[in-house]
């Protein structure tokens, strides 16, 4: 069994504030700074880009005003930005797609090669400059991965750079700074927790140790989803350690069929990876149910039943109810039907295959489109 662990993380309230020291900590005397367009009118986060501006007068700021998940072009251009103009090292404020273009951009300043040739698991490149990675949303765990997640244009996938040296060297997570936020990016955010913690317990190469911090993350990101009170602070924290052990677990195991789904959906209909991932979850979870995987149990902290397959099931109701709650779509929106469920489901399965794989029954191209005929 291997696990690992590789986050220097501070996690409280108005923690950002103090963001500048925290950079000073990592190393930098000049760093470019990174931030999601969006937040430019939260004036907590002006503050805390004013402490870090005041902090550091050479330092290099880009707002990072793209829409959906970066692209290889647009990662290369904005490296092409910073290397005008070299930092010493690189602070990502913002969402999941910022985040990751921070990873990239810290890796590009130290390897003088195109964006797209480091594409997949790229090997034998160099250090990437000390990077500080600050969330504004709760979920996707980029804060602490070594994943970054970019799409090729050209092939219409989703590929990114993933590279252990792409580990922050600091996460700061500062439920504040993700309280304007609006409501369904904060839930999209969430179900992609979630779907983390499901596909990785699952998972085929799912460990002990891994499983422990699914099921935490699992427990914490669906209490505070029950709760509805996600404009509160303490909420946002569960969502945030919610989101670290998710990730952490799926880095130490792998994924599944929904993170597969999530993926084909959001390249080709752009929706957000969270929301792609909640629409196909429940009906994963459901059909390994039904095909004799009771185990799910152990996520269902409530139980009331001693019996394996009655938790299950209770847990599957309690999901249920959160996806009328929290009105989470079918793919009826997206264009799909029964007339067209077959051919979506053998898209997916050939693009997919790893994904499906790590299911802990079989997945194959008629599982899916069974999941998918029971979404249209």
């Amino acid at each position: 069994m291997q696990f690992f662990l590789s986050t220097d993380l501070l996690i409280g309230v108005n923690e950002a504030l103090n963001l500048q020291e925290q950079v000073r900590q990592a190393g930098m005397k000049k760093p470019g700074i990174i931030y999601d367009a969006n937040l430019s009118s939260n004036l907590y986060f002006q503050d805390v880009l004013k402490g870090l501006v005041g902090r550091f007068g050479d330092c290099v700021v880009y707002s990072n005003e793209f829409r959906g998940e970066p692209t290889y072009t647009h990662l290369e251009n904005v490296a092409e930005f910073f290397r005008r103009n070299v930092p010493d090292g690189i602070v990502a404020i913002g969402g999941g797609s910022t985040l990751d273009l921070g990873k990239g951009v810290a890796l590009l300043l130290t390897n003088q090669v195109p964006a797209l040739s480091l594409k997949g698991f790229p090997a034998d490149v160099r250090d990437p400059v000390p990077l500080v990675t600050v969330p504004s949303l709760l979920g996707s765990g980029a804060e602490i991965s070594f994943n970054a997640v970019f799409i090729d244009e050209a092939e219409g996938r989703k590929l990114g750079i993933n590279s252990r040296k792409n580990f922050p060297r600091k996460t700061v997570i500062d439920p504040q700074l993700s309280m304007t936020a609006p409501m369904e990016s904060v839930i999209a955010s969430a179900m992609d927790s979630l779907v983390h913690c499901v596909d990785s317990f699952g998972s085929q190469k799912h460990t002990p140790l891994s499983r422990i911090f699914a099921i935490e993350g699992f427990q914490r990101t669906f209490y505070a989803l029950q709760q509805g009170q996600l404009d509160r602070a303490e909420s946002r924290i569960d969502l945030a350690i919610g989101s670290v052990c998710g990730t952490t677990a799926l880095m130490n195991s792998g994924d599944g069929p929904t993170n597969g789904f999530a993926y084909y959906l959001g390249v080709r209909h752009k929706v957000p990876h969270g929301l792609a991932g909640a629409i196909f979850l429940k009906e994963v979870m459901r059909y390994n149910f039904d095909h004799g995987y009771e185990k799910y149990a152990m996520l269902n902290p409530m139980r009331s039943s001693p019996s394996p397959k009655e938790a299950t099931q209770e847990l599957l109701g309690e999901l249920d109810e959160l996806y009328r709650q929290l009105d989470i779509p079918n793919l009826v929106p997206y264009g799909y039907g029964k007339g067209n469920a077959a051919e979506l489901a053998k898209n997916v399965s050939e693009a997919l295959k790893g994904s499906f794989a790590g299911n802990p029954v079989a997945f194959t191209e008629d599982s899916a489109r069974q999941v998918i005929y029971n979404l249209t």
